[in-house]
């Protein structure tokens, strides 16, 4: 291994760590979640270009408020659309999420 291979492997071992510990606070900050709903409810020229040759747009952490009204008005949209780890009320007034483990 040369000092770069080391450089290279240290780098991508950073990058996975900063995702590892970041990922939820990332994901459940509130402009996070609106910027998903505004791609999701209005979305953009490009992504229904995109969608249209088979991308599919992952949204996280959405209520499943959210997710019933995108599947009822962006119908034509579901092959494109992936929801994980939704976030559903709970009696108690407290948040549970989909760990989408089934």
């Amino acid at each position: 291994m040369t000092i770069k291979d080391i450089a290279i492997m240290a780098a991508i071992l950073a990058g996975i760590y900063a995702n590892l510990t970041f990922q939820d606070s990332l994901a459940a900050d509130p402009a996070v979640v609106d910027g998903y709903l505004v791609q999701l409810h209005e979305p953009s020229a490009a992504l229904r270009e995109r969608e249209a040759r088979g991308r599919v747009t992952i949204y996280d952490q959405l209520s499943v408020a959210d997710v019933d009204r995108a599947l009822d008005q962006q119908f034509e949209r579901i092959g494109s659309m992936m929801f994980v780890r939704t976030q559903y009320p709970q009696p108690d007034g407290s948040i549970a999420g989909d760990d989408d483990c089934d």
